[in-house]
């Protein structure tokens, strides 16, 4: 018999995750999906895709090989242009970039995730032109989709986000135990950009929270079946009502921009970026 555990730290709700999808189309999307065509002749992605369930495991496992308590992953928000071109009036289409961090500083090498859907190493210096288009250009345009109390108080567009190694470790082991569960429905993992929306998001059983900063692009984690991206209720829900008793028995919760489950945006100058 299999021994459940509680919802991993970074599961939000199918209802959270759908209106943050929302928030991101109507707000963030069109914003840059304009900027994408112009530069690129191309649209904007909405996410990023796995080439399969285990090929993600492996890199998330490569991820947080090493790794101590303290350590993490950072996500940088990244858009390679297609020329190379490095200033403020060119970019290409949205992307991320990973590294793990010693404490909360980078340790290279860098990676992204290629065309062929499977991860790959960039130079530290590739890497930072990558950055620096997306923040040159794409960031300081979406400054006017922030709710006015942050523009007012000169809070800024996403830079980038920290995950700890035990955000990093549940997501990994959460894949792990889909690919031996259920591998007949669960055959792929992305990643898909959102944004935090104008409501703070609360899990069963938390407190209310009341929070200052709103709207941030951000990332969420996905299953992929059959029919496209899938939640973990969707994949078994008799056995996920076992889970989420688990989850609120143990007084789990989640709330919006505070880390769980995507870190607030950084407010530091870390190694890539051309932007405080």
């Amino acid at each position: 018999m299999k021994t459940l555990k509680p919802l991993p730290i970074t599961y939000i709700t199918d209802r959270e995750s759908e209106n943050r999808m929302k928030w991101f189309d109507k707000y963030k999307y069109p914003l840059l999906n304009a900027i994408t065509l112009e530069q690129e002749k191309k649209e904007e992605c909405r996410g990023i895709d796995f080439l399969s369930l285990q090929s993600a495991i492996t890199f998330f496992g490569e991820l947080t090989t090493g790794l101590k308590a303290g350590d993490g992953v950072r996500v940088y928000f990244a858009s390679p242009s297609g020329d190379g071109t490095v200033n403020e009036d060119r970019c290409g289409i949205l992307t991320l970039i990973f590294v793990k961090t010693k404490g909360t500083s980078d340790d290279p090498p860098y990676f992204y995730i290629n065309d062929q859907k499977t991860s790959a190493q960039i130079s530290s210096n590739g890497a930072k032109e990558w950055v620096h288009n997306y923040q040159l250009l794409k960031r300081d345009r979406m400054f006017r989709t922030l709710s006015y109390n942050d523009r007012l108080g000169g809070h800024k567009e996403t830079k980038h986000i920290w995950f700890s190694l035990k955000q990093m470790e549940q997501t990994l082991d959460e894949m792990k135990y889909q690919a031996k569960e259920h591998g007949l429905i669960v055959s792929c993992f992305g990643i898909r950009f959102t944004s935090y929306t104008n409501k703070d998001y609360v899990f069963l059983g938390s407190k209310i929270p009341n929070h200052k900063r709103r709207e941030r692009l951000t990332i969420c984690f996905t299953f992929i079946g059959a029919n496209g991206d899938i939640g973990i209720k969707d994949i078994d829900p008799v056995e996920f009502a076992k889970r989420l008793k688990l989850t609120k028995d143990k007084s789990f919760g989640d709330t919006f921009d505070t880390g769980i489950p995507a870190p607030p945006p950084s407010d530091t100058k870390e190694a890539l970026d051309s932007q405080i």
